[in-house]
């Protein structure tokens, strides 16, 4: 591993900032704990609603929403795989396109105030014959509040461009 992993020399004592995990250094069994982590909260999640033009009772309006919940309104499971793909993405650094979201579950619900961390796992990774500039990982992303209760996990397909490559090279980063 190289000295400062988060970034690349170019040139004494001048480093430039890359843009998450290279694609060619990536192996299947890593294991990323994406920091920091999450707290959701009821007002940003009925927010987040409005903005995507989700009017359901259950999103929008807190007495109902507590009322569905069991006594607790429940975060949108749609805002909380949001906020993991933004997460992951920015581990994968260079993502071209979603390929696929899979096996999608939610065990537990989130409430107002839960604290969520993101961890993914590398499934697999190849290249494309069509691309080559371009490769796709196969992870695993779950969710997990404090105190243990994993409340969300999903696999996920991304095609990225391969390390120093496409408009990040031409952009001028590394």
């Amino acid at each position: 591993m190289r000295l400062h992993p988060s970034h690349i020399a170019i040139g004494d004592a001048e480093f430039v900032e890359t843009l998450g995990l290279e694609f060619d250094d990536i192996e299947p069994g890593l294991v990323i704990e994406h920091r920091p982590g999450f707290t959701f909260s009821w007002a940003e999640a009925r927010f987040r609603a409005a903005i995507a033009g989700d009017h359901a009772p259950v999103l929008i309006d807190h007495a109902f929403a507590t009322q569905a919940g069991g006594g607790e309104a429940e975060i949108s499971q749609t805002w909380v795989v949001g906020a993991f793909a933004a997460t992951t993405t920015r581990a994968f650094g260079r993502v071209v396109a979603n390929l696929a979201w899979e096996n999608v579950c939610f065990p537990h619900p989130i409430r107002d105030g839960d604290t969520v961390f993101a961890e993914s796992t590398v499934l697999d990774k190849r290249g494309t014959k069509s691309r080559p500039d371009q490769g796709i990982l196969h992870v695993a992303t779950r969710g997990v509040v404090r105190g243990g209760n994993e409340v969300c996990r999903y696999e996920r397909k991304l095609l990225v461009y391969r390390s120093a490559q496409g408009p990040h090279k031409a952009a001028g980063y590394v």
